[in-house]
């Protein structure tokens, strides 16, 4: 049934049930005075088991589905199944078929996949609905970009929203970096207060800010230490592919292959074609693929090749996320003493394990910008357009997205940033400071981050243009026949553009 049809019926046949004002009880919200909720059963799907380790399955039944709450005796399926594991492939075609989850979530090229093939209900007409929900308010609270990332272009009403923000930065080691740059103009001087903001600062303005300054930093890195590399692997400057934080689209205004964007992809292909060798040795970085063992191995000390050579990484590109659950596990650690630890091996003694976890941080990391803001995931949430309980769906919206205080314990739990100002707002001004960053206000840079970003350029074709140019710009690095030049490069991905996406190739588009 079409959610236009269905929200009328509800709005003229439901009854609402009021909250109490205690926690325990549900919001206000609409029912179905016709419909007996025990019989039925609200399904979520997500690409992560979040929504169930963080509670909020169980939040949503307490305050909804227990005994003498709106939706008594429904049953809640919730469903994880990772990217990796085709969440995409599954869930499309569920979608398609009409019997598709009630609420699902998705990342941000995903949503708009979903948005444009009308898969997702209007959020935001139920928003206005609800007593509870002040949307005024609720779009004021939110950060700018998760919110417009959210919008259906051809019905200019929310669609998906997020509680996360994602934004990245590129985390370094300020001690590698001190003995690399120490001797320059301006580098803070060891007992500087607020020494690791200070390097930060001074690689923001220096080695951060441009593309070429990042190819020449990598330059300097290795011809300070033949042993030493800047980045782990190339993959580590994909974010900054546009070298700018007001980018071209990568479709026009005629809805075609945007000329602009192409040109704009010229340095970052360069950059990555320069970063290359085939050995660690030949190469600007260490050669070691994001998520592999070198890579994790090198955030704490160093990584070892299959030639018992080893290699040290000073800097790593991660989002909010990437902090605490990637980098954070993997660094250097002190003991009481002040001795460095390294992290053990997964096959050492428990006793060196617990030593390692109970100890501090080594607080030699910085956090810093590069040429242009970026993000790396985020979660959105939306109702389908199809629910056959779309009251019931919104109310696990409202649970998760609108109820501050609950946003508030969730943050409290997790430390994560949130894309709610009310919410973040006093953690970021009470925060005494990341250990692990030597006392950097982390919350408050990626605020700060946040607020740059702006998705008005993303387009449904960005993953799939991306992935394909990637794959020879890849070839390109490498050597293969066929690649000798840019041009090269260019030709070969609008080859593919024609056979793939044949609706938004153009003839004449630049190769150089």
């Amino acid at each position: 049934m079409n959610i236009k049809k269905i929200l009328s019926f509800l709005l003229a046949s439901m009854v609402v049930l009021s909250a109490c004002g205690k926690k325990e009880d549900a919001p206000s919200v609409e029912v179905d005075p016709n419909k007996d909720y025990s019989n039925e059963k609200l399904v979520i799907w997500s690409f992560t088991d979040e929504l169930q380790t963080a509670g909020d399955i169980d939040n949503f039944k307490e305050l909804y589905t227990a005994d003498g709450k709106p939706f008594a005796g429904m049953e809640v399926e919730f469903v994880a199944v990772s990217i990796q594991d085709g969440y995409m492939d599954k869930i499309l075609p569920a979608l398609s078929s009409g019997n598709g989850p009630d609420v699902f979530t998705g990342e941000l090229d995903h949503i708009k996949q979903f948005i444009e093939a009308g898969y997702y209900a209007d959020i935001e007409t139920m928003m206005e609905n609800d007593k509870d929900v002040d949307l005024a308010a609720e779009k004021a609270d939110y950060a700018e970009y998760i919110w417009q990332s959210g919008i259906d272009p051809a019905t200019g009403k929310l669609a998906a929203l997020s509680w996360q923000v994602t934004p990245g930065a590129i985390f370094f080691k300020t001690d590698m970096a001190a003995e690399v740059w120490g001797t320059e103009p301006g580098f803070p001087a060891e007992g500087t207060d607020d020494y690791n903001a200070a390097v930060t600062n001074w690689m923001n303005e220096n080695k951060f800010n441009t593309i070429d300054n990042m190819l020449q930093a990598q330059v300097e890195v290795k011809e300070f230490n033949p042993n030493w590399r800047l980045f782990p692997d190339d993959q580590a400057v994909r974010h900054f592919a546009a070298g700018t934080n007001d980018p071209a689209k990568w479709i026009g205004e005629d809805g075609k292959l945007n000329p602009a964007k192409i040109k704009e992809q010229i340095p970052y292909i360069n950059l990555v074609k320069g970063m290359y060798g085939e050995t660690i040795s030949d190469s600007l970085t260490a050669n070691a693929a994001e998520w592999s063992g070198p890579w994790f191995d090198a955030m704490d000390k160093d990584l070892t090749d299959a030639e018992g050579k080893s290699w040290q990484v000073m800097a790593y590109s991660m989002p909010t996320w990437g902090l605490k659950y990637i980098i954070e596990p993997n660094m250097e650690k002190v003991d009481a003493s002040g001795n460095t630890l390294p992290k053990p091996a997964e096959d050492a003694d428990q006793a060196k394990k617990d030593e390692y976890e109970k100890a501090a941080f080594k607080g030699n990391w910085g956090m810093a910008s590069g040429p242009n803001s970026y993000f790396w995931g985020g979660t959105y949430l939306g109702v389908n357009a199809d629910s056959k309980n779309p009251e019931a769906a919104f109310a696990f919206l409202k649970s998760m997205l609108f109820d501050k205080e609950r946003l508030a314990e969730r943050q409290a739990a997790d430390g994560d940033m949130y894309s709610v100002e009310s919410v973040m707002a006093p953690v970021i001004a009470d925060y005494a400071g990341r250990e692990s960053l030597g006392g950097m206000n982390h919350l408050e840079v990626f605020s700060e981050e946040a607020s740059k970003i702006d998705l008005s350029n993303v387009t449904v074709y960005d993953r799939g243009l991306n992935d394909l140019l990637g794959i020879h710009i890849t070839n390109y690095k490498q050597g293969s026949a066929g690649y000798a030049s840019v041009a090269d490069v260019l030709t070969a991905f609008y080859n593919d553009v024609k056979v793939t996406y044949p609706e938004i190739y153009v003839d004449g588009l630049p190769t150089e």
